[in-house]
């Protein structure tokens, strides 16, 4: 089994069925994936090599591609100071109580330096996963989290690129310079590098968006990440603070959601990857004969960094419950660690115990993090309203709270809808939507359209909308109604199928062209379906009664029972006018009802659904979307 086929077969084989299991005993995956790792290391199943090793570093490179793409400039004007200060403060105090503790055991002074760093530095890859696991994502305590979390990966790669320096070792074997000179080069190279690719590459990528080719802006995606991440390295620097800058090149773009969508699946298997050889690091018999040292070790290691995370964040005016559960959130060790601490062994400033020392405790405090992070906010409040809440009144929320809570609310003011497709009918839906008081976000993937309604302060998201991403970056999970006008019907289903897992409470209203579509796509979650061979039939016989010289009455009554008995064919839905609130002559409505199965007409004003239909069209519905 030494060959890479047989190990990626090994690995995600026993990969699926771990994270199966764990997941249903409520672990997280990336427990799982390290599990996995200590087996394959204690049976032999994969022996470390550089195949494996290459595919858990292409992992570390997607992560920080990722981590560069959610830096927003407006997000991190909001959270600036407790980025920068605050982590400053927080990895500094953090790495003195770690690396004094090191050096009473026996590190050096390099040592305990670059232990003392790495314990510093928090999990952003477990954090971020752990509260979406909890759907604790927008939380006060998560977006505390998040703001150092991004500040530490800054402080990771900063030190990682200084360690040659710290360490007395050259960079990386591309290098030929000094490492002090080496790193002047890096820093010099490197915003050099960074506004390069800023003009060339988004350029590029609108090329790309006008061939509508999903597999052309896939490559280019990939081959962008992988691109700046060798030219960084060239430069200097290590991969992963090349890929932190390439995604940093597309934050902020219309492209950003639609890149995420296609290297998503990449960065996890990746991920995956780089935490079972993470697992594969443990030696049992080191934890074996260092139990009780190991079991102290984790415990100071997670009270400390509780400790001062949560002193941070009191001291930038947060109440007791979110600084104690952004302090839990954050204690535990980072990935990041695996990559100092391997990097000062390979340059021969760590001795073989200690590596694996540092290793080990990271991984446990790994292993009980997703515990701690989903139930950090239990731990906050428990805190905030039984230990502190006599000592001193709450203090004044921060600017950055109320700013937050403002923009929430006034997002909470409008029901969300999600409009797929914005050809006429897409158009003519969102002019409706807004009429009622409906706040319609569209996704295509046409660049213009969405740099046309983003112009106009409208919500608009870039990328195929069968990706989860792009429905979770168009806001799926607190939207009320997914409106889907694409002309494709593989399209509509797949959108449908995706939504209703995603939210299994969103009301879907799909297009059709077809009445045999009515079965794949009801199964795949749509709630009311709009025929275009329904409303061709019905516009046709409009035209023809009206030549015939038919009263506008008898009209009306002959085009809704013909609706009415297509509908019952489809045994879907029928059709019936609903007089709105505005009294005589105000126009009507239009709803949708279960179809009776016997009877070809309903009741005049009788209707169950929850949100009205876009009234049908005066001509053929038969547009694209």
């Amino acid at each position: 089994m030494h060959d890479l086929f047989t190990a990626v077969a090994v690995i995600t084989i026993l990969a699926a069925t771990l994270v199966f299991l764990l997941t249903r005993l409520k672990q997280s995956a990336i427990v799982a994936y390290i599990v996995l790792g200590v087996l394959c290391s204690v049976f032999g199943l994969i022996p470390p090599g550089e195949t494996i090793s290459h595919l858990s570093e292409l992992g570390v490179v997607f992560l920080l591609f990722f981590i560069g793409l959610e830096f927003e400039a407006e997000h991190l004007k909001k959270v600036a100071r407790l980025a920068t200060i605050g982590t400053l403060i927080q990895v500094g105090a953090t790495a003195a109580l770690v690396g004094g503790a090191s050096m009473l055991i026996g590190f050096s002074a390099k040592e305990a330096l670059v232990a003392g760093v790495a314990a510093g530095l928090s999990s952003t890859a477990i954090v971020l996963k752990a509260f979406q696991d909890s759907e604790q994502s927008d939380s006060a305590a998560a977006q505390a989290s998040l703001a150092v979390l991004l500040g530490q990966d800054l402080v990771a790669l900063l030190f990682v690129a200084a360690l040659p320096l710290i360490v007395g070792a050259p960079p990386n074997a591309h290098a030929r310079l000094s490492p002090g000179l080496s790193l002047l080069v890096m820093m010099a190279a490197m915003p050099v590098l960074f506004f390069g690719a800023r003009k060339v590459l988004p350029p590029l990528f609108n090329k790309a968006a006008v061939a509508r080719n999903p597999e052309v802006f896939a490559l280019c995606s990939l081959g962008a990440c992988l691109f700046v991440a060798i030219l960084a390295r060239e430069a200097g620097a290590s991969l992963a603070l090349g890929a932190f800058m390439g995604g940093l090149v597309f934050s902020g773009t219309p492209f950003a959601h639609q890149i995420r969508a296609d290297l998503v699946a990449l960065k996890n298997l990746s991920l995956g990857f780089f935490f079972v050889t993470v697992g594969m690091m443990m030696d049992l018999r080191f934890v074996a004969d260092h139990i009780p040292l190991l079991v102290l070790g984790v415990v100071f290691i997670v009270v400390a960094k509780a400790l001062v995370a949560a002193g941070v964040f009191r001291g930038f005016r947060m109440p007791w419950s979110v600084a104690a559960a952004g302090g839990v959130a954050l204690a535990q060790v980072s990935e990041f660690a695996f990559v100092l601490t391997s990097a000062a062994q390979q340059s021969g400033a760590f001795t073989t115990e200690h590596h694996q020392a540092v290793v080990t405790l990271s991984v446990l405090t790994m292993l009980v993090a997703p515990a701690l992070v989903s139930r950090s906010q239990s731990i906050g409040l428990f805190v905030g309203t039984q230990l502190f809440r006599s000592l001193e009144p709450p203090p004044p929320p921060s600017p950055l709270e109320e700013e937050e809570v403002a923009e929430q609310l006034a997002e909470a003011a409008q029901t969300r809808a999600i409009v797929v497709g914005y050809g006429p009918v897409g158009l003519t839906l969102c002019k409706i939507l807004i009429r009622f008081g409906l706040r319609p976000c569209v996704i295509d993937l046409n660049l213009d359209t969405v740099k046309k309604l983003e112009a106009i302060g409208r919500d608009a998201v870039f990328g195929d909308a069968t990706n989860r991403e792009v429905l979770h970056a168009a806001g799926i999970d607190k939207a009320r109604y997914l409106l889907i006008t694409t002309a494709n019907f593989q399209t509509r289903a797949a959108v449908a199928a995706v939504a209703q897992a995603l939210n299994p409470k969103v009301a879907i209203v799909s297009r059709a062209r077809f009445l045999d579509e009515k079965d794949p796509l009801s199964s795949a979650g749509a709630s009311h379906i709009a025929f275009e061979e329904c409303e061709v039939a019905a516009e046709l016989a409009r035209l023809i009664l009206r030549e015939l010289g038919a009263r506008p009455e008898r009209l009306q009554h002959e085009v809704t029972k013909l609706r009415n008995e297509i509908a019952t064919r489809t045994g879907f839905t029928v059709l019936v006018p609903r007089t709105s609130s505005g009294g005589p002559g105000a126009s009507l409505l239009w709803s949708a009802i279960p179809a009776a199965p016997t009877s070809t007409s309903i009741p005049r004003g009788e209707s169950s659904s929850a949100v009205p239909p876009p009234p049908p069209p005066s001509g053929s519905a038969g547009h694209g979307g």
